[in-house]
């Protein structure tokens, strides 16, 4: 939740094989908002964790809550 609202930045559990550029253009694709930078990491139990940072015209919290993530 503070991502979400101190960073408009989206938290997302992702395919361990898909790679930056592929989470933007999915995200892009799926939800029909701009992406501005896109961080992953791989978690110790294997699951790969993408954190998404919207384009400075979007609104995270909107965005979460139009999507159902809050």
């Amino acid at each position: 939740m503070k991502k979400i609202e101190d960073n408009t930045t989206l938290v997302f559990i992702v395919d361990v094989k898909a790679n930056k550029h592929q989470i933007k253009q999915a995200v892009k694709k799926l939800y029909d908002i701009d992406v501005a930078k896109v961080n992953t990491l791989i978690r110790p139990d294997g699951e790969k964790k993408a954190y998404v940072r919207l384009a400075p015209n979007y609104d995270a919290l909107d965005v979460a809550n139009k999507i159902g993530i809050i």
